[in-house]
Formats: C-alpha cells, sequence, structure tokens
C-alpha cells in the first residue's frame, strides 16, 4: 500500500467500527436538520419583531433548560441505556419541529411559541447530549478517539457549509414552514438509524442513590481540575463572544438579506471544516491543552475582525476564522475531557460539561443581544473580544499543567498498565 492510501486509511480509520458509522451517520442527518431548526428561529424571530434583544432571549431560552437539567441528564446517562436516551429524544424534538413547521403554516405562529419550542428542545438535548458522548468513548478504543471525535465534526461542518445557504435560499423562496417540517423528518431518520446500532451502550447498572452519583461526579471534576479550567475558558469565551446571535443583524446592516445570514453560517463551516481537517493530519498529537489556549486567542482576535470589518466579504472571512478556531478548541477539548475521565462517570462530567457548554452559549446570547442593542454591534464584539483574550491568555499563563505536552495521557497509560497487569 503506498502512502497516499495508507495516510487516507489513516484519516478514516474510526469508520472501520459499524456502530461508529451508524452513529457518525446519524449526526450529519441531524446536524443538517439543527441548522435549518436554528437558522429558521433565528430569522423567523427577527422578521417578526426587528429586535436584537427578542434575538438575544432565544438564548435565554436555549441557557435555562441547559443550566436546570444537564445534571439530571448526566446521572440518567450513567444508568440507563443511552441509545434509548438518544432516540426518545430525536423523536421528541422532530415532533417540535413540525409543530412549528404546522403553526407557521397556518399562520398561527407567535414569538412566545418559538421560545417555548427552543425551550423544550433544549431541554431533551440537556439529557441527549451527555448520553450521546459518552456513547462514542465506548464503541471507539480510545486510541482512535481523536479520529472519531474529528470525522464528527468534519462531516457535520462539511454539510454546514451548504446547509444554512440552502436554509436561506428555502426561506428567501417558500418561506419556513418548509425548513421546520425537513428539520423534523432528519431527527426521525436520525432515530430510526440509531435503533440499528448493536453494542450495549448500558452503563453498569448502579445501586444507590441518584443525589449521591451526581455528587461523585461533581467531585470528579473539582478534583481533577485541569478540566474544570478547560470547561471554564470555554464558558468565559462564549459568554462574552458569542457572535451567533448578532450575525441576523449584520446581515441587515450589510443588505444581504437572508441569504446573506445563510452564507455567514457557511463560511462558519468553511472554518470548523479546515479546523477539523487539520486535527486529522496531525493524529494523535502532543501539545493539546498548549493548542486549546492558542485556539481561543485566535478566536478573541477573529471576533474583533468581524466587529470591524467594513465589508460583507471581510465579515464573512472573520466569521470562517471564528468557527475554524472554535472547532479546534472544542474538539481537542472534548477528546481531553473523554480521555481523562473513566467510563462510568463519563455521563456525569459530559453533563457538566454540557451546562456550562451549551449554558455559556446561550446566556451569551443574551448577554451579546443587550449589548448590541445598548452600545451597537461593532463596541460588542470588539469589547468581547478584549475580555475574552484577556482571560484565556492569563489561565494559559497561570497552569503549567495545561501547557504539558503529555495532557491527557497519563490515564491512558494508568489504564493500560492496569489491564495488563
Amino acid at each position: 500500500m503506498d502512502e497516499p492510501s495508507r495516510g487516507l486509511r489513516r484519516a478514516f480509520v474510526a469508520l472501520q467500527y459499524r456502530d461508529f458509522r451508524l452513529l457518525f451517520i446519524s449526526q450529519v442527518v441531524t446536524g443538517i436538520g439543527g441548522d435549518f431548526l436554528n437558522f429558521s428561529n433565528a430569522w423567523q424571530i427577527y422578521a417578526m419583531t426587528g429586535s436584537a434583544l427578542a434575538l438575544g432571549l432565544t438564548g435565554v431560552a436555549r441557557a435555562v433548560p441547559v443550566i436546570l437539567f444537564s445534571l439530571v441528564g448526566g446521572v440518567i446517562a450513567d444508568r440507563f441505556d443511552r441509545r434509548k436516551i438518544i432516540i426518545v429524544s430525536e423523536v421528541a424534538a422532530g415532533a417540535l419541529a413540525l409543530a412549528l413547521s404546522f403553526l407557521t403554516l397556518f399562520a398561527f405562529i407567535q414569538v412566545w411559541h418559538i421560545y417555548l419550542a427552543v425551550f423544550l428542545n433544549n431541554t431533551l438535548s440537556a439529557a441527549a447530549t451527555p448520553a450521546r458522548r459518552a456513547v462514542v468513548a465506548t464503541i471507539v478504543p480510545r486510541h482512535h478517539l481523536m479520529n472519531a471525535m474529528s470525522l464528527t465534526t468534519f462531516a457535520s461542518q462539511t454539510e454546514r457549509i451548504g446547509a444554512p445557504a440552502l436554509a436561506g435560499l428555502l426561506v428567501a423562496l417558500v418561506g419556513t414552514p418548509l425548513t421546520y417540517a425537513l428539520e423534523g423528518l432528519a431527527q426521525l431518520i436520525n432515530a430510526a438509524t440509531l435503533l440499528r446500532v448493536s453494542a450495549n451502550l448500558a452503563p453498569a447498572r448502579r445501586q444507590g442513590s441518584p443525589v449521591r452519583d451526581l455528587i461523585e461526579g461533581l467531585a470528579f471534576v473539582r478534583v481533577h481540575s485541569i478540566i474544570l479550567v478547560m470547561m471554564l475558558m470555554d464558558t468565559a469565551a462564549n459568554l462574552v463572544g458569542n457572535y451567533v446571535v448578532v450575525l441576523p443583524l449584520l446581515a441587515d446592516h450589510f443588505e444581504v438579506g437572508a441569504v446573506g445570514f445563510g452564507l455567514f453560517g457557511s463560511a462558519s463551516a468553511v472554518g470548523r471544516v479546515v479546523g477539523s481537517t487539520t486535527l486529522l493530519s496531525l493524529g494523535n498529537f502532543r501539545y493539546k491543552g498548549l493548542l486549546i489556549g492558542g485556539a481561543f486567542l485566535g478566536y478573541a482576535v477573529f471576533l474583533a475582525l468581524l466587529g470591524l470589518a467594513p465589508w460583507f466579504a471581510l465579515a464573512l472571512i472573520a466569521v470562517g476564522g471564528l468557527g475554524m478556531c472554535d472547532t479546534v478548541q472544542a474538539q481537542t477539548r472534548n477528546v481531553l475531557i473523554q480521555l481523562l475521565t473513566p467510563d462510568d462517570l463519563r455521563g456525569r462530567v459530559s453533563s457538566f460539561q454540557s451546562m456550562l457548554q451549551q449554558g455559556g452559549p446561550a446566556l451569551g446570547q443574551g448577554v451579546l443581544g443587550a449589548g448590541a442593542m445598548i452600545i451597537g454591534v461593532p463596541m460588542v464584539l470588539v469589547g468581547g473580544a478584549i475580555i475574552c483574550g484577556t482571560i484565556n491568555l492569563g489561565i494559559l499563563l497561570g497552569r503549567k499543567d495545561l501547557r504539558s505536552p503529555y495532557l491527557g495521557a497519563e490515564r491512558a497509560s494508568t489504564e493500560t498498565a492496569g489491564a495488563a497487569r
């Protein structure tokens, strides 16, 4: 086998596992539907209200259930069949999307309907996300975990190059009912795909109080403080730098409409594909923590560029850079957390991660929406960039373990030695 063929095989090595292939396909399908849903929610609210604050409130509707229910979802994921949890949540999310399609088609839709749907959808996500994260590390060997997560991100972001632009085109031509309906169909297809997964994804049966389980998970994160540090780096960036909420305002500012708003989503996806491709080419590399810190600093630079961009084309480049940096840090951080966490705790640790990783951006949308209304989009983006860069640079310089070339390898070495004994 020649060198290019071997390199290609290494890049797709995780796909040799059947159950991962099914999970991979379901992730891509649900990603397309999710793009249609998020685009439709944001554009419809802005079309109905014309308000940056109203857009920001969608973030609050996302944040509240994540903050309230994520930890409960982690306990559930460590006690019950993770595949069934994901399937039930996908079917329910599909029904919500179809309900929005019906309400919009027959002109019954009101803003509070959208907020309620966002709240319920993220309540379901709070239960499903810890389970979904935990199953990848169960069905793929840990030495292929980086490849599996890189492939998943690469595929989901590749489809997002076209999905937001397609959603914008569909909204411009036929309106939001079709995009909502396509999201509902995607979720149902995703659930059907997951029914074919054959691996036993139920964790070991646990005894005792669920409250004690929750405390045990939080104690693990507290003791292994590097996990908490990486989560807080992401939370800090998203609280002050979640630019997504202002993209409809920027599309309006540049007079590019729904199609331009869709192109912003595609630009972000292009950047994310570049980030995923870079990680795929690196393999199981060292200095993962240092790369995370560098990606956050790059994120701050592109955030400031977006705020100061005088032309639509430059704003697209900035959004692409934001997508690239966000993918590099998020993907590497997720792998490190999975490597540092034993399987029987992955659901609970992932739930705490979800609470911060999803709750932070959602609250950040509210912060940026309100800030954009008070001081304007450019100032709120530049200010967020300064705060994001300062916090993450301080953490990177202050945590020696984050700069270690072997971060994430210690537990793997310990488990290998234990298995040998």
